[in-house]
């Protein structure tokens, strides 16, 4: 007789209710009326390893998005409704945010067993998505979709050649999901995914104080904010502040992160020996944040420079040459951090 598993507790994805409101205030911008926001709560399967994969049974199948919360405006009548609205409070989000905590006999592993905490997060997509250009794409797929299995029918098929075709209208609701995830509406952030070791996080060494160096010159201190992750950092600036080509800054991390090697830290290395340092400008779809003031993997999501950061800031319009110079200048002192 199979063992009866009783699961008495809940998911929690709250981990510091004020981080959490200080991201609402200053990040997270008013949408308009055909515009909305998301956010997931997923399990990533390759946060574990092979032993731990092994020892509670998780297959790929059980690692996805399990559970979308949208935030939107409430319906206007008019314009000068949506101008005075006072709806849009830290309040209404939590609440919706709260929704995922939910009992762990909601979502388990294929072994009947709750997901572990330690791949467990919630991403939100930090620039809101166009419903409108949402509810095109859709429409479109369902159109083509229906032409499709048409065509096929009077060509012959069966009910049972067209399944597939058929199942598609029963799953819109993953569809209107990833549309979400690349139907940009308002393009208030973009967003670095800087993918890094320990001796590099570190915020009294040089690498970290020359990366913000970096950013302050590009920029314009006040105009990012970095977001301290399980791997590395979220550095999300102002699309504002952005007068060059965003790549350089990429560019920079990476001669900024051999200049460390050379200066004798230990490379980033996976278990396979590849080099896992990587910065990349996320600009392909809405960019997709662990959220600030949640939980990623078990550990609390937290911005480390709310001090420098200015809710009015200064643009500057200054080109990567001039910090590209002094990145060859950098001390020689030696980091004392170990990785």
């Amino acid at each position: 007789m199979a063992e009866t598993i009783t699961i008495t507790d809940r998911y929690e994805v709250i981990a510091d209710e004020k981080e959490l409101k200080w991201f609402f205030d200053n990040i997270i911008q008013k949408p308009m009326m055909h515009e909305s926001y998301a956010a997931v709560f997923c399990a990533r399967y390759k946060k574990l390893t092979d032993e731990e994969r092994a020892e509670v049974g998780i297959s790929k199948r059980d690692a996805e998005f399990m559970a979308t919360q949208t935030f939107r405006v409430r319906k206007f009548h008019n314009a000068a409704d949506f101008a005075q609205d006072d709806g849009w409070t830290f309040d209404n989000f939590i609440r919706h945010l709260r929704r995922f905590n939910v009992d762990r006999g909601a979502y388990l592993i294929s072994a009947g067993y709750p997901l572990p905490d330690k791949f467990l997060a919630t991403i939100f997509y930090v620039n809101p998505c166009d419903e409108i250009k949402v509810a095109d794409e859709v429409m479109s797929k369902l159109e083509n979709t229906k032409t499709a299995i048409v065509k096929a029918m009077l060509n012959g098929k069966t009910l049972e050649d067209n399944m597939q075709s058929y199942q598609a209208f029963s799953n819109i609701e993953s569809n209107v999901k990833h549309a979400r995830a690349h139907c940009k509406g308002s393009v208030y952030w973009l967003d670095f995914d800087l993918d890094c070791p320990g001796w590099f996080k570190a915020t009294h060494g040089p690498y970290y104080k020359t990366m913000c160096g970096t950013l302050n010159d590009l920029f314009g201190n006040g105009n990012y904010v970095i977001i301290d992750t399980s791997g590395g950092y979220h550095i999300l600036v102002r699309t504002k502040a952005i007068h060059c080509d965003p790549h350089h800054f990429c560019k920079s991390m990476e001669i900024l992160y051999h200049k460390g090697i050379q200066d004798g830290c230990m490379p980033y290395y996976d278990d396979k020996g590849n080099d896992k340092f990587e910065c990349i400008v996320n600009d392909s779809q809405i960019p997709g944040i662990p959220l600030p003031g949640t939980y990623q993997y078990g550990r609390p999501v937290r911005i480390i420079n709310k001090e420098d950061f200015n809710a009015n800031p200064k643009f500057v319009n200054k080109t990567a040459k001039s910090y590209f110079d002094t990145l060859y200048n950098i001390s020689k002192t030696k980091s004392t951090v170990t990785n």
